[in-house]
C-alpha cells in the first residue's frame, strides 16, 4: 500500500535502519483475531465448557500475549456463526487484546472504560474478573454508543452504558473509579494496514489535533480515579506525540507515575527517545507490525498518587451497605420495586433460576424493564444513561417475561427449564423460526447449545415460541457442523 508520504517523513527517522522492515510490513495482509470468551481453552479448566472442536479447527494458533486469543484467516466465517450471536467469542484485532491485560481487572473493582465502543475491551474487561465488579462502558457518539450497548449484552457482560462527555462524568463521579481505561481516539496510523480509508484520510496534523484532544479526556479521566488507582492509556497509532509524549505529559501535568506492564510476548518498550529520555517509558509497551503479528498499538499504565483504596473502603461498600438495608426492608434500588414488587421479582426469578447471579437477584426497574445493578453508589443525576446494566426482564401488567440479556447473562445450568438444540435448530432459532415441543415443556424455556445459553422461548402445547430478539435475527447463518 502506498503510505501517506508525511508519515513516512515523520516516522522514518524515529525508526532509521528498521524503516525497511517496518514498510514491507504493509505488503502483508492485516491480522484477525478471536477472543474466546464463554468456552475454555485448556482442558484442565472445568469453570467453563471446553471450546467446540468445529471452532477450534478454525484457528491457527495462540495469541502469545492473550491465553484465549487465537488468530484467524482473514477469509474466517466465524463471525457467520450462532457461536458469535451466543457470544461464544468476540472477534478482536489481536493487538487489541493486550489493553485489558494492561487493566488487570480484579474482582470488587469498579472499572470505567471511557471511551468504549465498539465493545472489545469492555468485553473483555467483564470477562477477565467474571463479572464480579461493576464495569460502567461509556461512549460519548450516540451512534457508537448503541453497537457499544448490543455487543456487551451478546457477551454477558455486565456493564452499564452512559453517553456522555469525560468533563460530565467527571463532575458527577469524582474520584470514584479503581482503574480507568482511556483508549484513546487517535490517528490511526496502526490501523493503515487494516483500513487503507485510514491512510488517505490521516494528514500531518493529525497526530496534532488528537494529542489536544487527548490531552482534554485524560485530564476528566484522573479527576475520576481514587487514590491509588491506575489509568491506562492507549492508541492505536505509532508517532510519539500521541504515545510516549502524552504519557510524560501525564506524569509532569496530571502527577501520575508510570508503572511497568505485564508481560506482552513480542511486544517492544515504549522509546525514552521519543520523550527527552524519560527512562521510565521502557515501561510502557509498543506492538510494531514488523516485530509481531498484529497491527500498531501502545500502550501504558499509570498509577495516582495516595494510598490505594480497597474494595471495601470505596464508595461501592456504602452502597452494598445501603442496598442491604433496604433487602432487609424488602425494597428494591429504583422506583416502583418496593414491598411487593420487589417479591414477585424475587418470586418469578425463583421459578425460572436454580442459582441467579447475585447482580441480578436485586434488579432496578426502568420503564417497566428490569436491569442488573451495575452503577450501584454511583449519581446518575443529569448524566445520559443508555443502560444501568444488563436489560433482565420486563414487566407486563402483572407479568414478568425474560429478555435475551438475562440468557446472554447466564450458564444453561442456571435455568430450570432447558431444551438442548443441535446446531441446525440453533441456526432456525435464531432466523426466528418457531421449534417442536417434543418434551411436552411449558412455560419459559433456554434454548442451549454446545454449553451455551442461546436465548428464550415460550413453551406451549405442540410447539415452542420463538423469543428471539426480533432485531437480532439473522437469516444464512453458516452451519461449522457440516
Amino acid at each position: 500500500m502506498q503510505l501517506p508520504n508525511a508519515f513516512v517523513d515523520m516516522m522514518k527517522p524515529h525508526l532509521g535502519p528498521a524503516w525497511p522492515e517496518f514498510e514491507a510490513s504493509y505488503d502483508r495482509p492485516p491480522s484477525r483475531g478471536v477472543r474466546i470468551d464463554r468456552w475454555s481453552v485448556r482442558a484442565d479448566d472445568p469453570s467453563r465448557p471446553p471450546i467446540l472442536h468445529a471452532v477450534l479447527r478454525h484457528l491457527r494458533g495462540q495469541v502469545p500475549w492473550m491465553p484465549f486469543g487465537f488468530y484467524m484467516d482473514e477469509e474466517s466465517v466465524l463471525g457467520k456463526t450462532i457461536y458469535h450471536e451466543a457470544g461464544a467469542f468476540y472477534i478482536q484485532e489481536p493487538s487489541a487484546m493486550a489493553v485489558a491485560l494492561a487493566v488487570d481487572p480484579q474482582p470488587g473493582e469498579r472499572i470505567l472504560d471511557l471511551c468504549a465502543a465498539p465493545g472489545g475491551k469492555s468485553t473483555a474487561i467483564a470477562r477477565l474478573m467474571n463479572n464480579l465488579g461493576h464495569l460502567v462502558a461509556n461512549e460519548i457518539h450516540p451512534t457508537r454508543v448503541k453497537i457499544l450497548a448490543e455487543n456487551l449484552e451478546r457477551m454477558g457482560a455486565a456493564a452499564a452504558v452512559t453517553n456522555e462527555s469525560p468533563g460530565a462524568l467527571a463532575k458527577a463521579w469524582p474520584a470514584s473509579f479503581h482503574a480507568i481505561l482511556v483508549d484513546a481516539p487517535c490517528s490511526g496510523e496502526g490501523m493503515f494496514r487494516k483500513d487503507p480509508q485510514a491512510a488517505k484520510e490521516w494528514s500531518k496534523d493529525s497526530p496534532i489535533v488528537c494529542a489536544t484532544r487527548q490531552k482534554d479526556i485524560l485530564s476528566s479521566a484522573v479527576e475520576m480515579l481514587l487514590p491509588g488507582g491506575r489509568l491506562i492509556y492507549s492508541t492505536c497509532t505509532f508517532n510519539p506525540m500521541e504515545n510516549e509524549q502524552i504519557v510524560a505529559w501525564m506524569e509532569d501535568e496530571l502527577g501520575l507515575v508510570v508503572e511497568e506492564l505485564p508481560n506482552l510476548p513480542r511486544w517492544s518498550p515504549g522509546r525514552p527517545d521519543f520523550a527527552d529520555g524519560r527512562i521510565a517509558l521502557t515501561k510502557t509497551r509498543r506492538l510494531w507490525p514488523h516485530l509481531a503479528e498484529g497491527e500498531g498499538h501502545f500502550v501504558a499504565r499509570l498509577r495516582k498518587p495516595g494510598a490505594a483504596t480497597s474494595v471495601s473502603d470505596s464508595s461501592l461498600d456504602s452502597g452494598r451497605r445501603a442496598r442491604a438495608g433496604r433487602e432487609r426492608r424488602g425494597e428494591g434500588r429504583s422506583v416502583g420495586l418496593r414491598g411487593t414488587g420487589f417479591k414477585d421479582w424475587q418470586n418469578w426469578l425463583a421459578e425460572i433460576c436454580k442459582r441467579p447471579d447475585p447482580s441480578i437477584e436485586t434488579p432496578i426497574l426502568h420503564k417497566d424493564i428490569y436491569f442488573s445493578d451495575e452503577l450501584l453508589g454511583l449519581s446518575v443525576d443529569g448524566i445520559r444513561v443508555l443502560r444501568p446494566g444488563t436489560p433482565l426482564a420486563k414487566r407486563e401488567g402483572n407479568r414478568i417475561e425474560p429478555l435475551h440479556g438475562l440468557a446472554l447473562r447466564s450458564s444453561p445450568n442456571r435455568f430450570f427449564n432447558v431444551k438442548p438444540l443441535d446446531e441446525q435448530a440453533a441456526i432456525r432459532y435464531m432466523a426466528g423460526d418457531a421449534l417442536a415441543n417434543d418434551d411436552g415443556l411449558r412455560g419459559f424455556v433456554a434454548l442451549e447449545h454446545a454449553g451455551l445459553c442461546l436465548g428464550f422461548a415460550k413453551a406451549v402445547p405442540g410447539r415452542v415460541n420463538n423469543l428471539y430478539p426480533k432485531g437480532w435475527r439473522k437469516q444464512g447463518l453458516i452451519s461449522l457442523s457440516t
